[in-house]
């Protein structure tokens, strides 16, 4: 919680240090076989910049002009976001999900650079249109959740929408972004989540600025990425999110 409390204080201060950006590694990151034991999954890992020029692991999926970004929870990586990225593959999608910085592949960063969760997302769908695709959706889970809310607005001109599974404002300074945000937007929680329930998916609806908004919100306490792939209604929820994208992809 001592880091999230010192990404508050970056964001409330307006003292975040913006960095040059770091060379990228000549060698690519572990593959999905290796790094997330699954033979199965077709993938290429790839390195690229997060928008304040640190770099960042991450790993496409799919192909096409249709591209949905994905962020993971804290202290995970791109890996538990593979049985939702898989699904996204084979309807279409052109997806890329990455590391935060600091956590999976993603290297270390410096007591000089702040944690800026946002500009990773950022730079995660500038790479995403990078690789080809036209209409970019910004999603993430928890953390990421958070990332998307805080870098809603700065995505205006980048993304297609957002979908926030499980987000909570109260990191990031999501309290401050969410009134400026104009994309669609998707918010998916659950009533019992303990950390971002009923009264959190509620209080984005109610304050956001986007004219487009839709609540999915799902009976249990599962959280962020378990909404559309462990939980009882994983199906259900899954049908929802892609009908969505459907629209807004």
């Amino acid at each position: 919680m001592g880091r999230l409390a010192a990404v508050a204080a970056c964001f409330l201060l307006l003292a975040c240090p913006i960095a040059a950006a770091s060379p990228l590694p000549q060698h690519p990151p572990k593959g999905d076989a290796n790094i997330c034991a699954n033979k199965t999954v077709t993938s290429r890992a790839l390195w690229f910049h997060a928008s304040d020029g640190v770099v960042l692991a991450g790993a496409e999926y799919g192909s096409g002009a249709k591209g949905v970004v994905l962020a993971p929870e804290s202290r995970g990586s791109h890996c538990s976001w593979l049985p939702f990225a898989r699904v996204l593959a084979a309807h279409g999608y052109h997806v890329f999900a990455f590391d935060l910085r600091g956590l999976g592949q993603s290297p270390a960063f410096s007591t000089r650079t702040a944690l800026r969760y946002d500009f990773d997302l950022i730079g995660a769908v500038r790479e995403l249109h990078t690789l080809g695709a036209k209409h970019v959706v910004a999603a993430g889970a928890s953390l990421g959740g958070a990332s998307v809310l805080a870098a809603g607005p700065a995505l205006a001109k980048l993304a297609s929408g957002l979908v926030d599974f499980s987000g909570e404002p109260s990191l990031l300074n999501g309290f401050a972004a969410v009134p400026k945000i104009t994309l669609p937007i998707l918010v998916v929680g659950s009533k019992s989540d303990a950390y971002a329930p009923t009264q959190t998916s509620r209080w984005v609806m109610s304050h956001v600025g986007s004219a487009d908004k839709q609540l999915l919100l799902e009976p249990g306490q599962e959280h962020g990425w378990d909404i559309v792939q462990a939980a009882p209604y994983a199906a259900k929820a899954r049908a929802t999110v892609l009908a969505w994208l459907a629209h807004h992809g």
